[in-house]
Formats: structure tokens, sequence, C-alpha cells
């Protein structure tokens, strides 16, 4: 929600923020059958979020509005309408799901008079189980979000079971998606120990994709002479180095890409030679593949996680990451010990 760069500077106390909700909501609920129902929802809601210290809460709106194109923090009046169907057909074991569907579909609109904010929210959640063999499963998870308005709303994803890899909610937007394949199957039934019969082991193959973005936020990569600045093939610059351009999910063909690197001495920006792209890419989204074992400790799972993150191109990740490694830094296998359950 602020700077990074002033993250040595912001101790726990000052980054301290309060949230604060009043209002009322109703519900209701219209079983269709035993699997599926429909849920209703309406209430009216004030939200009140900032920073406890206005110097750190103007810092964080500036930030926000540059990185992000608007202001997280949400303060504004709803009333919120919403519709869901639910359906869930999952059968479970005592390591998680083993088979079945389970969906969420809503939509949810906050209409704007008389001084409430407007807005639009379109959420999807669909998860699939196919069993292979006792305990054997593939699992496959599709989940997208979609908010407009006066003050959208967003979602948080990243880490854990969402996408491995890469670090806890790293990623944040009122337009997001991300899909997940899992191999989930049985590793060692149970263990005989000194302290008696322990729960386990489970291995997972996995692969993650996922984006997120905020209406207006600009790409994080573009081609030299349209995103960047007038970039001649000898290397020299002249306009801004400012990026600009929309959200783009992934790429093919060939364009012409500029690194970015920072100076030593100035700390600013530095826009290197174009260099030649080709091939499928991911642009503005991520994704990663990897192993990773589950065991069970005091009634909690317990992963093992060894992710590889990808971007499709090497070359692409050459310049993306020019000021941190490069692809080569990228790649590295990265280990994650996480507790939670999964999707």
């Amino acid at each position: 929600f602020y700077d990074p760069v002033y993250s040595g500077f912001i101790d726990r106390n000052l980054a301290q923020a309060t949230s604060t909700i009043q209002g009322g909501s109703v519900f209701g609920i219209y079983p269709l059958n035993r699997y599926r129902r429909v849920e209703l929802s309406g209430g009216l809601l004030q939200y009140r979020q900032s920073f406890n210290d206005p110097t750190l809460q103007a810092t964080s709106d500036q930030y926000q509005q540059s990185v992000f194109g608007t202001n997280l923090f949400q303060n504004a009046t709803f009333m919120p309408l919403g519709v869901s169907f639910v359906e869930e057909t999952t059968i479970f074991r005592e390591f998680g799901p083993l088979s079945g569907r389970t969906m969420r579909l809503s939509y949810e609109t906050a209409p704007g008079f008389a001084g409430l904010k407007s807005r639009q929210t379109l959420d999807g959640d669909v998860r699939k189980y196919a069993r292979i063999g006792s305990t054997g499963l593939l699992a496959m998870r599709l989940r997208g979000l979609r908010s407009w308005g006066d003050v959208p709303d967003f979602i948080y994803f990243g880490g854990n079971s969402e996408l491995r890899g890469y670090d806890y909610l790293q990623f944040i937007g009122s337009h997001t998606a991300f899909a997940n394949m899992e191999l989930r199957f049985p590793f060692i039934e149970a263990m005989l120990t000194p302290l008696g019969v322990l729960g386990g082991v489970r291995g997972v193959f996995f692969a993650g994709m996922g984006g997120s973005y905020f209406s207006g936020q600009p790409s994080s990569a573009g081609q030299c002479g349209t995103n960047f600045a007038n970039v001649t093939p000898q290397g020299t610059v002249t306009g801004s180095t400012t990026r600009v351009g929309s959200f783009t999910w992934l790429k093919r063909g060939t364009t012409l890409e500029c690194p970015i690197t920072y100076s030593p001495t100035t700390g600013l920006p530095e826009l290197g030679k174009p260099v030649p792209v080709s091939g499928l890419r991911l642009v503005d989204s991520r994704a990663s593949y990897g192993v990773g074992l589950e065991t069970f400790m005091l009634g909690f799972p317990v992963h093992f996680d060894w992710a590889w993150r990808t971007l499709l191109n090497r070359d692409w990740e050459d310049v993306l990451y020019a000021a941190d490694g490069g692809s080569a830094k990228f790649r590295r296998p990265r280990f994650a010990l996480w507790i939670g359950y999964d999707f």
C-alpha cells in the first residue's frame, strides 16, 4: 500500500491502519435441490479505511495512484444487492476433496444515488475433482473477478495453493483471473513410528497461471518505441522512459523490447538497447509449476513445495528482469512451507 523504498523507515506501529465497517445486511437462501441453491443478499454499508498516521496516508495515496491508477482504501457508503448460484457435489476424504465439483457464480450491484457510491462485481469460482484410483485425483480450479464503478472491489491472490512459487497475496486487482491444475496422489499411506501410527504423505504435481490489474493500471512492459521512448538501433534514447499501455495477458510474434536497469549512482531507471523478442510469452500475467509433499501434523495439513516460475520465454524474462538477474535468477526453484487446506 506504500512504496517499498520506505520499508526500512516505517515500523510496525507506524504502518497500522484502521478499517471500520458500519451498517447491516440481510440474506436469504433458496435450495433448488440437494446440491444446488440460490442466495440473495442486500444491505447498507459504510466503509472507512486509513492509516493511523496522516503523513503515511498521503504518501500511500500518491503511491497507489501511480502504481494502480486508483486508491485502494475504500471510504464510501454502498447499498450492495447480490445474487449467487452455488453448487456443491464434492466428496471429501480425511485429506480433502476426492471427486465432484464445487461452483459459486455471483453478481453484485450497488446503485449510485443520494450520495451512495456505485459499483458492479462479477465473481466466479469453479473447482472440479476427477478421481484416479482409490485416493488419487486430478484437481482443477478457475477463479475470476471483474469489478467496476465508482469504487471497484478487488481481491488478492498468490502463494500457497493459488499460485505457488510467488509471494503470499502478491497479486491484487479489480480484474483478476487465475487457474490451477494439480495431480494429487498417495505417497505413503501411513507411517508406523515409535510414537504410533502417524498420518500419511501425499504428493502433488502442480501448474498454475494468473494475473490481476486495476482499470487504467499501466502495463509492466511494452515495445520500446510505443510504450517507453524513441530508441534508435544504437540505443540512443529520446523522450520519457515512463511505461504506459494497458495490461496484456500474453503476446506472440516478434517485437522490439527494452530492458530497464537502475543507475548505481542516481538510482534512476535507465533504458537499455532494444532487443528483439519473439515467440509466445506472458507479458503481465505469471505462471509456475512444480512438485510438493503434504502431510498432517497435529491435525493441520502441512505442505512442502518446490516451484519454478516462468513467463514461457527466456529472452523475455531476461528483458523484464534485467535489473534483477534475468531469467536465470527468475527461474530458480523456490521452496515454501505453508499450512493450509488444498482448494
